[in-house]
C-alpha cells in the first residue's frame, strides 16, 4: 500500500509534465511577429517598395531653367538682299544653271537675276546657235546708247573658242553683252523667267544702269555652266 502511494505520487508529476507538453504542441504554429518597414523619403526622389506605396516628396525638386528660345531670322533669297554697289566692280560671275549673275566689289557682292540666251545648256560653239559662252573672259568695251539699254561687252570668243570654231569648220560669232531689256512691253520684275536673248546675260535697266555706273573695262568674268 505504502509503495503503491510513493509510485503514484511520482507518476503523477512526470503524467503532469507530459500533458503540459502536449497541449502546448497541439495548440498550433506562434504568431509572426510583424516588423513595421522604415521608409526614407529624399527631397528629390521618393522611395518606392514592391506592394508598398511610397508617399510623396516633401519639397519638389528644383525645375531645371528652360533654355531661351533661338531668335527666327527670316530667310531672304541672295538676289533679294536690301544691299547696293558702292564701289568698283573687281569681278564677275555667272551660274547659268541658277541663272544668277554674282557682281563682286569692296569685301561684299550683289546678286542678279538673269535671263540667258534661248539655247541655255552648253557652251556656244558658232554664230547662230543662241547660247550663252562658257569660260572666262573680260569686259573690253562699255556701250551707253546700245539697244539693250547700256552694255558691256564680254572678250568672245576667246582663243580657246576660235581653236574649236576651226576644229569645227564653223563662225564661232561674237557680240555678246551684259545688257539691259531690248522691248518696252517687257516685264522687269519677271523677264528672266524666259530665256530670250541671243547668246547675250540680260538683267533689267535699273540693274543695268547700277551695273554700268561701278563696271570698268578689262574686269574679269567667269560664266560657269
Amino acid at each position: 500500500m505504502r509503495y503503491n502511494t510513493m509510485k503514484l505520487f511520482c507518476v503523477l508529476p512526470l503524467s503532469a509534465i507530459f500533458f503540459t507538453s502536449i497541449s502546448f504542441t497541439h495548440q498550433g504554429p506562434k504568431p509572426k511577429k510583424v516588423y513595421k518597414d522604415t521608409f526614407y523619403q529624399f527631397k528629390t526622389k521618393p522611395v518606392r517598395i514592391a506592394g508598398t506605396t511610397a508617399s510623396k516628396p516633401s519639397v519638389k525638386p528644383a525645375e531645371l531653367p528652360k533654355p531661351s528660345p533661338k531668335p527666327k531670322y527670316s530667310e531672304v533669297a541672295e538676289e533679294d538682299r536690301d544691299i547696293a554697289i558702292t564701289s568698283t566692280i573687281t569681278s564677275y560671275k555667272i551660274k547659268k544653271s541658277a541663272q544668277k549673275l554674282y557682281v563682286y566689289f569692296g569685301d561684299t557682292f550683289k546678286v542678279f537675276r538673269i535671263s540667258l540666251g534661248a539655247n541655255p545648256k552648253g557652251t556656244k560653239t558658232r554664230q547662230g546657235d543662241n547660247r550663252t559662252p562658257e569660260g572666262t573672259y573680260r569686259i573690253t568695251f562699255k556701250n551707253p546708247k546700245s539697244r539693250g539699254y547700256k552694255s558691256l561687252k564680254i572678250s568672245y570668243p576667246n582663243e580657246n573658242d576660235r581653236k574649236n570654231a576651226q576644229r569645227l569648220g564653223v563662225d564661232p560669232g561674237g557680240d555678246i553683252f551684259i545688257h539691259g531689256l531690248w522691248w518696252d512691253n517687257q516685264d522687269p520684275k519677271n523677264h528672266w523667267k524666259d530665256n530670250w536673248t541671243r547668246g547675250c546675260i540680260a538683267v533689267n535697266n535699273e540693274q543695268i544702269e547700277e551695273i554700268y555706273k561701278y563696271s570698268a573695262v578689262d574686269t574679269e568674268i567667269t560664266i560657269l555652266p
